[in-house]
């Protein structure tokens, strides 16, 4: 079961719409009883994301805040789909970044986590200042984004609390597991966004 956790958080980002080699799709490829809610507050991802899936009854859309984790964990379709008495993976995918130190983050993971069961999984990807060029980039990226702000690898890491980070943690991701060769010396873009994943004990 993954529960994928996509929000607009100004009206200038980009929405969480389901598209060809999403989420669902890769995951009820390889497992076809795999269960996927998307959360988005998009209204317009709720009615595209409704039609795209209507036939897939194992598979759903959200429309809320993911700062409400518990209007998320009481909504109807979640609590169809995910049975939070079996391990979820729980993805927060190029999100956290949108959100600035005063929304908490971090209590907002641990809200989510705290809801599901050991052997649960946690997958986060977040722009990262890991060097001045990125950091220099980072004011680009928000007067674009509109929100939210560029957090180091500690601070990533953080989000991990608690629980066993999978090898290799948190990397750039194009170093996380990759199948083919990478180059020595990465980029400054391959470098702006991290990633890791973690199992709750």
């Amino acid at each position: 079961m993954l529960f994928r956790l996509n929000n607009v958080i100004a009206d200038n980002l980009g929405s969480g719409l389901p598209t060809v080699e999403n989420t669902h799709q890769v995951a009820q490829r390889t497992h076809p009883e795999s269960r996927v809610v998307y959360v988005d507050n998009d209204p317009m991802v709720r009615a595209q994301g409704q039609a795209l899936l209507a036939a897939n009854e194992r598979t759903a859309v959200v429309t809320s805040d993911l700062r409400d984790p518990a209007a998320i964990l009481g909504d109807e379709s979640v609590k169809r789909l995910i049975d939070l008495g079996r391990p979820v993976g729980v993805m927060l995918v190029g999100i956290l970044h949108h959100l600035h130190d005063d929304e908490d983050p971090q209590g907002i993971v641990e809200a989510y986590m705290a809801a599901v069961p050991s052997g649960s999984h946690l997958f986060i990807t977040h722009f990262c200042a890991s060097s001045q060029e990125s950091r220099d980039a980072e004011q680009k990226y928000l007067a674009l984004l509109g929100t939210g702000r560029f957090r180091t690898v500690a601070e990533i890491t953080a989000f991990f609390d608690g629980f066993e980070l999978v090898e290799p943690g948190v990397v750039p991701l194009p170093l996380w597991r990759p199948e083919a060769g990478v180059p020595e010396e990465l980029t400054v873009g391959q470098r702006l966004m991290f990633g890791g994943i973690a199992r709750k004990p």
